[in-house]
C-alpha cells in the first residue's frame, strides 16, 4: 500500500471529523424525540466512540507527518553554506534554503525531476544518483518524498518554490490573486452579500436593527496535468543549466494552462471556473465594442466604473488582455493626433492601472472571427486554493500528441515524458470586483 502524504492524511482527518459530526447529529435527533429509542441511542453512542477514536488516530498521523516534513525541510538546506548544518546556535529554528542567485530558484525541483526521469521514476535510485553527483541536500529531501502510483510528490519546500515562480508567469497570479493553501482538498469561504445599515436617529430613539447577509464560496481540487517531453541525450547531463531547462519547461506548460483556466474556464469536466464565467451578467458586455477611439474609451471607462461603483477595495487593480490588443490601444490617436492612452507606452498602464497580457485570450471570437476579450478588476479579490504540492511521474514508453495533432512515440524518438500533476481551484471573493467586454477588431 502506497504511503499517504501529509495532504492525504489531512483529507482523511477531515473525513473523520465529518463522520463524527454526522453521528453527533443523529444522536441529537434521537435525544430530541418524545420517546427516545434506547437501543438506537446506544448503537449511535458506540458509533460516535468509534468515529472519535478514528479521528484521534488520523490526527496523530497528521502531527507525525507534519513533524517529519519539517525535519526533512531542515535537513534539505544547502550543503555549500559553512558546515552545511543549516542552523546557527543550538535550538535555532531551521528554514529551507533559498537560492542566492535568483536564476537558481526552483532548480532543486528541476534536479529532482531530471533524476526521476533518468531513473524511470524510481525515487530511491534518483536520490542515490543525486547523492553520487554531489547534490546531497537535494538527495536528502527527495529520499523522504512520498511515492505512489501517480508518481513521486516533490517535497513541499521545493514544490513551493516552483509554485511561487508561477506567480510571474500566470497573469492572474501576477496581477495579485491570493494563493491559499488547500491541503484537505476543499475549502469554504464566507462572502458578505448585503452589508449592515447605519442611520441617523433622534435623541433617545430606538436604534433600527440591521443584519448583514452572507453566502458561501466552495473550492475543491481540480487536477492540472502537464506533459513535458525531454530528449534522453539531454537528460544525461546533470548541470544546473539542464535543471533550469527542466524547471522552465514545467513552468511554461503549467502557466499557459492555468492562464486559460483562470480566465476563460467554464467549470465543466472538472476544470476551474474562470473569471469570464464568474462575472455578474451586468458586468460583462458581450456585444462587441467597435474599433474606434470613442467606442474604446467609453468601454474602458465603463468597465472601471462598474468595479469602482461596487465599492471594491481596489487593492490590486489591473487589466488583462492580449498583447495585440494592448498595442492597438497604444496606437489610438485623438483628434489632434496625440496618443489617446499615452500611459500604455510610458508605463504599460491604462487609466492608471497596470496591463498584463496573455496569449490564452483568443482574438478570433464572434461571427466575424475578429473579437477578443478585455478583463478588468481588483485581483486581490481573486482566490486560488492550491494544494502546494507537485507530483511527478515519467515514462519512456508512452506516446503523446504534439502541437500539430500528431501522435509521437517517446520510445521511437528517444524521449522521456515527464508528467507533472498539481491541484488547485479558482474563485473570486466577490463577483462584482471584476468587469469586462468583447471587442471587435482591436488588433494591429
Amino acid at each position: 500500500m502506497a504511503r499517504q502524504n501529509l495532504d492525504d492524511l489531512r483529507r482523511a482527518r477531515k473525513a473523520a471529523a465529518d463522520t463524527m459530526a454526522a453521528v453527533a447529529a443523529r444522536i441529537g435527533a434521537l435525544e430530541a424525540a418524545e420517546t427516545p429509542d434506547a437501543a438506537a441511542l446506544e448503537a449511535e453512542a458506540a458509533a460516535f466512540a468509534a468515529a472519535e477514536a478514528a479521528f484521534a488516530k488520523v490526527d496523530a498521523a497528521v502531527s507525525r507527518a507534519a513533524a517529519v516534513e519539517a525535519a526533512q525541510a531542515a535537513a534539505a538546506q544547502g550543503d555549500g553554506a559553512g558546515a552545511g548544518s543549516g542552523t546557527g546556535a543550538a535550538g535555532a529554528e531551521a528554514v529551507p534554503a533559498v537560492a542566492s542567485d535568483p536564476a537558481h530558484r526552483g532548480v532543486a525541483a528541476g534536479f529532482m525531476v531530471q533524476a526521476l526521469a533518468r531513473t524511470k521514476g524510481d525515487r530511491d535510485k534518483a536520490a542515490r544518483l543525486l547523492e553520487a553527483e554531489g547534490h546531497g541536500a537535494i538527495s536528502a529531501a527527495l529520499s523522504g518524498a512520498s511515492e505512489g502510483a501517480g508518481g513521486v510528490t516533490i517535497p513541499r519546500p521545493q514544490a513551493a518554490e516552483l509554485i511561487e515562480m508561477l506567480r510571474a508567469r500566470v497573469v492572474v497570479r501576477a496581477s495579485g490573486a491570493r494563493t491559499l493553501p488547500m491541503p484537505a482538498g476543499e475549502m469554504r469561504h464566507a462572502k458578505q452579500m448585503g452589508s449592515a445599515v447605519a442611520a441617523y436617529a433622534a435623541e433617545n430613539a430606538a436604534i433600527a436593527p440591521s443584519q448583514p447577509s452572507f453566502d458561501k464560496i466552495d473550492q475543491s481540487f481540480k487536477k492540472l496535468l502537464g506533459m513535458v517531453p525531454i530528449g534522453n541525450s539531454l537528460l544525461r547531463h546533470s548541470g544546473v543549466a539542464m535543471a533550469q531547462l527542466v524547471r522552465d519547461d514545467l513552468l511554461k506548460v503549467m502557466a499557459l494552462r492555468e492562464d486559460l483556466a483562470f480566465l476563460r474556464g467554464d467549470g465543466s469536466a472538472d476544470t476551474p471556473k474562470g473569471l469570464r464565467h464568474w462575472m455578474l451578467p451586468a458586468n460583462w458586455s458581450a456585444a462587441p465594442v467597435a474599433a474606434t477611439p470613442a467606442a474604446a474609451e467609453a468601454a474602458i471607462r465603463r468597465a472601471v466604473s462598474l468595479v469602482e461603483d461596487a465599492d471594491v477595495g481596489m487593492v490590486s487593480p489591473g487589466w488583462i488582455m492580449r498583447a495585440s490588443t494592448k498595442n492597438w490601444l497604444a496606437s489610438l490617436k485623438d483628434a489632434n493626433g496625440n496618443p489617446l492612452f499615452p500611459s500604455i507606452g510610458a508605463s504599460a498602464q491604462l487609466m492608471g492601472f497596470p496591463i498584463r497580457t496573455s496569449s490564452q485570450i483568443p482574438d478570433n471570437l464572434g461571427a466575424g472571427g475578429d473579437e477578443t476579450e478585455i478583463y478588468f478588476g481588483d485581483f486581490d479579490e481573486a482566490m486560488i486554493g492550491d494544494s502546494m504540492a507537485l507530483v511527478v511521474g515519467s515514462s519512456t514508453d508512452a506516446s503523446f500528441v504534439d502541437g500539430n495533432g500528431a501522435n509521437v512515440s517517446a520510445f521511437q524518438n528517444d524521449l522521456t515524458l515527464m508528467r507533472a500533476i498539481s491541484e488547485h481551484d479558482f474563485a473570486p471573493a466577490h463577483d462584482e470586483a471584476f468587469a469586462g467586454f468583447n471587442a471587435s477588431g482591436w488588433t494591429l
